[in-house]
């Protein structure tokens, strides 16, 4: 979870934050699931509530179990598609 605070304070919050302190099996509010055998965050749900620049170097990319990502509704300042999403294997 050390890497989605890193994520997290990358930007600046439009809105209410989410909790990225403790992962979540199914709550929509915290917007962080993890494997429950694993501990891997699994799902990631950050709509609405960022804004700044996408890195190419964000711990976002280190996310490699992730098979679920919304991002949608937020104001990134970057129109294009990193390349690193490509790192990210297990999207479904």
């Amino acid at each position: 979870l050390v890497l989605l605070l890193v994520v997290h304070t990358r930007f600046k919050p439009l809105q209410s934050s989410p909790d990225s302190s403790r992962c979540n099996h199914s709550d929509d509010f915290n917007g962080v699931w993890c494997d429950n055998s694993t501990g891997a965050v699994i799902k990631l749900q950050l709509r609405a509530c960022l804004t700044g620049t996408l890195m190419p170097n964000s711990s976002l990319f280190k996310l490699h179990h992730l098979r679920y990502l919304n991002l949608s509704g937020n104001n990134f300042l970057s129109s294009s598609l990193l390349s690193q999403f490509g790192n990210l294997s297990r999207l479904e």
